[in-house]
């Protein structure tokens, strides 16, 4: 089985910025993308729940483009930090908002689809 790992950049404030490494309901955050990984690996290893089969790693950038938008990014950003502050403190998200959410995160992901197949479309093609 391969394993999936969502990382995520995170705006604290106008001079700090947070990436959070997600697999499941396991995260872990730091200064980096590459050192959050790091500490969720560490953790999953501890917990026993490292897998050896393979790992995809998401990266999302968060920058706008033709398939989301400005206006997506900044709200999906904010959002997540609210789901992210909710979940730290044992509440959930209010209906509007985690409908909200699930919606954007959707668009997001058929942006990411859309995202790769322009990519596949710009490949040459071999025949064989």
């Amino acid at each position: 089985m391969i394993t999936a790992i969502e990382i995520v950049r995170e705006q604290q404030d106008a001079e700090q910025t947070v990436y959070r490494a997600i697999k499941g309901d396991q995260q872990a955050t730091s200064t980096t993308p590459g050192r959050a990984l790091d500490t969720l690996e560490r953790m999953l290893a501890i917990q026993g729940k490292e897998e050896d089969e393979g790992t995809l790693i998401i990266v999302q950038r968060f920058r706008p483009d033709a398939f989301f938008t400005a206006e997506q990014q900044t709200r999906l950003q904010e959002l997540m930090s609210h789901f992210h502050a909710a979940c730290d403190t044992g509440q959930d998200l209010s209906p509007a908002e985690k409908q909200e959410l699930e919606q954007l995160v959707d668009a997001e992901w058929q942006a990411a689809i859309e995202r790769g197949a322009a990519i596949l479309r710009q490949i040459p093609r071999s025949t064989p």
